[in-house]
C-alpha cells in the first residue's frame, strides 16, 4: 500500500501517532512534499485538540489598562461580580455552592478547568462534581491528553517561523495557525500570522480569519480589541463558534447581558443551536440567575436528549433544591448512555443516601472507589461516603471516613471542617478548633467555617 494512502487511512482512523510516524519517514526522503507537511500538521492538531469554547470558565478580568470602567457599583444581576456576593442567610432554593472563582457549582468539570485544591471551593457540603477553576486557552493543550505525548518536534522549529511567508500560502496558512494555536500553544505567533494574512487581503480578509484574530486575542486578555474583529466576522457570517467567542469577550469585561444579547441574536438567525443555548445557560449560571439556566438546559434536553452538560447541570439543581428522587431520575439517564465515572456513581449514591433508597447506597460508593484514579477523587468519595455516617448517627463512622479523606488530601478543608465538627459533638473543644483554624486557613472565605469558630469561641 502507497505509504501516503496508509498515512491518511491513519488520520481518518484516529491513529494519530502512526500517521505522523509515516509522514517523517516520507518527509526525511523528500523534505519538499507538501501533502505529508500537511498531514502531519493536522495530526498534530488533532492529537492534542482541546475545544477551547467548551474548556474554558468564563471569568472576569481585571484589565489595569483598561480606561473605559463606567461603574464601580452596578445593578444586581447585570455583573458577575455582584453575583458573586452571597449574604449569610439569604440563600435561597434556587441558590447553590460556589466556587472561589464566583461560579455556582455546575454539573460538569470541563477539561482544561481543574485548579488546585486549597482554595477552589467555597463548599462544606457534599461535592457532587469534582470542582472546577478556570486555565488559559494556552495552556490547555498541556492537559488532559496532551500531557501523554512528547510534543516537541524536529521537523519543525516554531521559533524561527515568518508568518509573512506562509501568509501567501492560503492552502498552508489555515493549518498552521491551528498547529501554533493548539499544539504548540504560542497564541502571540498565531496572532501575527492572522495579521499578515489579513494584511495581505486588506478588502477581503474572511470570517474564519477574523473569528481566529479574536479568539487570539481573547486569549491574550485583550478582549475589547477581539470585540471589533469578531463583529466583522459575524458581518460577514453569523457562525457559531464566532457568537459563542464573542459572547465569551463581553463576558471577560463583566458585560453578561451584552453577552446574552449577543446569543439572542445569534439565535433568531441560527434558530435552535445547541452551542449557542449551552452558551447562555453558562451565562444565566455565572449571574446566578439558577432558574432560567435550567429552563435554557431542559431547552437544550428537547432537542438533543442526549446532551451530558445538559442532563448533568439539571441534575445538580435538582439535588440542591432538595429533590434527589428527580436528580436521581437524570443521573440514571447518563448512565444508561453509557458514561461510566467516578464522578457520576458518586453522584448517585448521594441521591440513592437523600432519597432514602440506602439499599444503593453503599454499592454505588464501592463503584466510585473502584473507577477513582486520583488521589482527589479518591479523597471526593470518601468524603462523600462520610455522610453515611452523619445521617445514621454513626459518628465513629464518619470519622474514619473523613481521616482517609485526609490521608489522600491534607488540603480537604471541607473535611477537616466536619472534623471539628464531630470533635465538638464529642465536646473535645481543643481539637475541634485545631481543626477549624487548619480549614479557614484553606477557605479563609467560608461562611460556614467562620460561623463554627465564632460558636466555639462564644461557648468558652
Amino acid at each position: 500500500m502507497d505509504p501516503y494512502l496508509k498515512s491518511l487511512s491513519l488520520f481518518r482512523r484516529r491513529k494519530y501517532e502512526q500517521c505522523i510516524e509515516i509522514c517523517n519517514e516520507l518527509l526525511n526522503n523528500n523534505p519538499s512534499l507538501q501533502g505529508p507537511w500537511e498531514l502531519k500538521m493536522r495530526a498534530m492538531t488533532q492529537r492534542v485538540y482541546i475545544d477551547d469554547i467548551e474548556a474554558e470558565e468564563d471569568a472576569v478580568t481585571d484589565d489595569p489598562m483598561d480606561t473605559e470602567i463606567l461603574a464601580t457599583a452596578p445593578k444586581p444581576g447585570t455583573s458577575l461580580r455582584t453575583a458573586t456576593a452571597i449574604k449569610a442567610g439569604q440563600r435561597t432554593a434556587s441558590s447553590r455552592p460556589r466556587t472561589s472563582t464566583g461560579r455556582p457549582l455546575t454539573g460538569v468539570a470541563r477539561p482544561g478547568t481543574i485548579q488546585q485544591r486549597a482554595g477552589t471551593s467555597s463548599l462544606t457540603g457534599n461535592r457532587t462534581a469534582l470542582q472546577s477553576g478556570r486555565g488559559n486557552t494556552a495552556r490547555n493543550i498541556r492537559l488532559g491528553s496532551a500531557s501523554i505525548f512528547s510534543l516537541s518536534d524536529n521537523t519543525f522549529n516554531m521559533s524561527r517561523l515568518n508568518p509573512s511567508v506562509f501568509a501567501m500560502k492560503s492552502t498552508v496558512a489555515k493549518i498552521l495557525f491551528q498547529v501554533l494555536y493548539y499544539h504548540e500553544g504560542d497564541v502571540k505567533k498565531a496572532l501575527d500570522l492572522c495579521n499578515a494574512v489579513m494584511e495581505l487581503n486588506k478588502t477581503e480578509a474572511g470570517w474564519w480569519w477574523l473569528t481566529q484574530k479574536g479568539r487570539c486575542l481573547i486569549a491574550i486578555g485583550n478582549a475589547r480589541l477581539a470585540e471589533n474583529s469578531l463583529r466583522s466576522s459575524l458581518k460577514l457570517l453569523p457562525h457559531p463558534d464566532t457568537i459563542s467567542l464573542l459572547a465569551r469577550a463581553y463576558c471577560r469585561i463583566d458585560q453578561p447581558l451584552a453577552a446574552l444579547e449577543v446569543c439572542k441574536i445569534g439565535l433568531e438567525k441560527l434558530p435552535n443551536d445547541i452551542s449557542l443555548l449551552k452558551q447562555q445557560g453558562r451565562i444565566y449560571e455565572l449571574i446566578g440567575n439558577l432558574p432560567t439556566s435550567v429552563r435554557t438546559y431542559k431547552q437544550i434536553i428537547q432537542l438533543d436528549p442526549m446532551n451530558t452538560e445538559a442532563l448533568s447541570c439539571i441534575s445538580v439543581h435538582y439535588f440542591y433544591n432538595y429533590q434527589p428522587e428527580m436528580a436521581l431520575v437524570y443521573y440514571r439517564r447518563l448512565l444508561s448512555m453509557g458514561l461510566n465515572a467516578c464522578e457520576l456513581f458518586c453522584n448517585i449514591g448521594l441521591c440513592c443516601l437523600y432519597g432514602g433508597q440506602l439499599d444503593l447506597v453503599f454499592s454505588c460508593f464501592q463503584r466510585a472507589l473502584r473507577l477513582a484514579i486520583s488521589a482527589d477523587q479518591k479523597a471526593d468519595v470518601w468524603y462523600n461516603i462520610s455522610f453515611i455516617g452523619l445521617n445514621i448517627g454513626d459518628l465513629d463512622f464518619a470519622r474514619r471516613c473523613l481521616r482517609i479523606c485526609i490521608s489522600l488530601d491534607g488540603g480537604h478543608a471541607s473535611a477537616l471542617n466536619n472534623l471539628g465538627v464531630i470533635a465538638m459533638k464529642k465536646e473535645n473543644s481543643t481539637k475541634a478548633k485545631m481543626y477549624f483554624n487548619l480549614s479557614k486557613k484553606l477557605l479563609p472565605e467560608n461562611d460556614e467555617i467562620k460561623h463554627n469558630i465564632n460558636l466555639i469561641e462564644n461557648k468558652h
